[in-house]
């Protein structure tokens, strides 16, 4: 290739280098000198109905008018720290906030997603209130706008617990989620009580019996069984005839 015409190619390819950082440069001095004059909050759920309302993300960022970042240059807002105040609601598992040249700051978040309902104890000294739980071992607390329609669990194994992150908890999550998963469970079992060994008690939508899991382990042969009582013996007996039905042992189910 001939050096004038390589010469030629290297300072076009440089100009244009030069007009992108330019251009860049210039989009970024518009940017941080735009001021804030809509925000707009986005909710993404996996809920029938949202436990978190627009306003009430609204309220978190605009609430204080000294922190109103309305009118406000993006150059002197921190966007970082209005997803932490945003994030301080328990029922919202993640937040962004971004901004565009037309000067609408967007909050994006993602509410969780509640698998049980942890009554609160019933002694009369009790500082606990109920509470949704997710699949991480969170307790959220409850929404002020809706209740949603879970698994309910009790029990005094939550007596004092803030969390069921820990290691001893986890049977009780995948027992949730093994309900949550099943059809036919989910409609069926409508409530979990768990002692402080971790013994686990089943209460049924239908029929005046209760069913003893012990602890949740050995799901799917636990499960079986009820499953065979339910389609073959209940059927048969009636759905009142038993009071306390027991699989917490191997390869029996006992009857009372």
């Amino acid at each position: 290739m001939p050096l004038k015409v390589q010469l030629k190619r290297t300072v076009v390819l440089i100009v244009s280098v030069v007009a992108v950082v330019v251009a860049i440069f210039g989009a970024n001095l518009i940017h941080s000198k735009q001021k804030c004059k809509e925000i707009k909050v986005v909710i993404e759920s996996e809920n029938k109905n949202l436990l978190v309302k627009e306003y009430d993300v609204q309220n978190v960022v605009t609430g204080v008018p000294s922190e109103d970042p309305q009118g406000k240059p993006f150059s002197r807002i921190n966007l970082k720290a209005i997803e932490r105040k945003v994030l301080a609601n328990p029922l919202i598992k993640s937040c962004q906030a971004h901004q565009d040249l037309s000067g609408q700051m967007t909050i994006t978040v993602q509410e969780h997603t509640p698998i049980a309902r942890i009554l609160s104890s019933k002694s009369p000294n009790h500082t606990q209130y109920d509470s949704y739980l997710v699949e991480d071992g969170s307790m959220i607390g409850l929404s002020p706008h809706h209740t949603e329609r879970v698994l309910l669990i009790s029990g005094a194994y939550f007596v004092g617990k803030k969390s069921l992150k820990d290691a001893q908890s986890k049977s009780i999550i995948e027992l949730i989620k093994f309900i949550r998963d099943d059809e036919f469970w989910k409609s069926q079992i409508t409530q979990l009580i768990v002692e402080k060994d971790g013994g686990v008690t089943l209460i049924p939508e239908f029929g005046s019996h209760f069913i003893e899991l012990g602890l949740a382990i050995d799901l799917e042969a636990k499960f079986k069984k009820i499953k065979i009582l339910y389609k073959e013996i209940l059927p048969v007996k009636g759905w009142d005839f038993y009071k306390k039905i027991s699989v917490k042992y191997k390869n029996q189910i006992v009857c009372e």
